[in-house]
């Protein structure tokens, strides 16, 4: 896995933004996430050492593009053109682009995009119902090969099921807020998501369970370094591949 950030800030557009952890970890050194500039790691997937191989290889596997912006912000559409020429150029490896911006899709594809990319996938964020109705329907209708959904920080309950059911989803992440002001991520509402990937046969992972925890009705308050590790211990995150090879 890798992590390729070819530019950095971005510009806060809902609810799931509101305790950004970019804006909170810029603001610690002094710095202003609402400026977009390109970074030193713009032509990362392309970059190659003295003997002329890529120093991103072919078994770096996953590379998560755009971890501190937003890959179709509309502050960097002109250097996203040759973004796509890089990841057209780096079949070897598998691209995963996580957005609130799938409404701007259309107008930031490269021309000979057709169908979609095999080694492309698109991961749509949805933090509560509302942007959940809104911003689903776009990335199903859209020419997209792998498309996954990612609610986190996750704000409240989301039903997620007429969704699931076209069998287009490969993928759901959930997971709570970090940091110091953090809102509140219930168990039920990761159950239920969980629920409805089970009927449908949608692989699930349960990332993190946030700073404030809600199990039972009674919230605890999680370190940062637990988050993680705690959702993981869970037990939660499903398989349907492993559930069929312990059957």
């Amino acid at each position: 896995m890798a992590i390729w950030n070819p530019w950095h800030g971005c510009r806060k557009i809902s609810p799931g933004c509101a305790n950004c952890y970019v804006y909170r970890r810029d603001e610690s050194i002094g710095k202003d996430a609402g400026i977009i500039t390109k970074t030193g790691d713009y032509d990362l997937p392309i970059r190659k050492n003295r003997q002329g191989e890529y120093k991103l290889s072919a078994t770096d596997g996953t590379v998560y593009a755009c971890m501190t912006s937003d890959f179709f912000l509309a502050e960097a559409d002109e250097w996203r053109q040759f973004c796509w020429n890089m990841i057209r150029e780096r079949k070897d490896l598998s691209f995963h682009i996580i957005t609130k911006r799938i409404d701007r899709f259309l107008q930031c594809i490269p021309p000979d995009w057709g169908d979609g990319w095999d080694h492309v996938t698109i991961c749509s964020t949805c933090e509560n119902q509302d942007r959940a109705d809104y911003r689903l329907p776009l990335l199903l209708s859209l020419p997209i090969k792998h498309r996954q959904i990612i609610s986190e920080p996750m704000l409240g309950e989301i039903t997620l099921g007429k969704y699931l059911q076209t069998g287009k989803i490969e993928h759901i992440t959930c997971g709570g807020e970090s940091g110091p002001n953090a809102r509140p991520c219930d168990l039920n509402w990761i159950l239920k998501v969980r629920s409805e990937c089970m009927q449908f046969g949608v692989p699930f992972t349960f990332k993190q369970t946030g700073a404030l925890f809600i199990k039972d009705g009674k919230t605890y308050h999680i370190e940062r370094k637990y988050q993680m590790s705690q959702a993981k211990k869970s037990g939660y995150s499903y398989d349907p591949k492993q559930e069929k090879r312990n059957t």
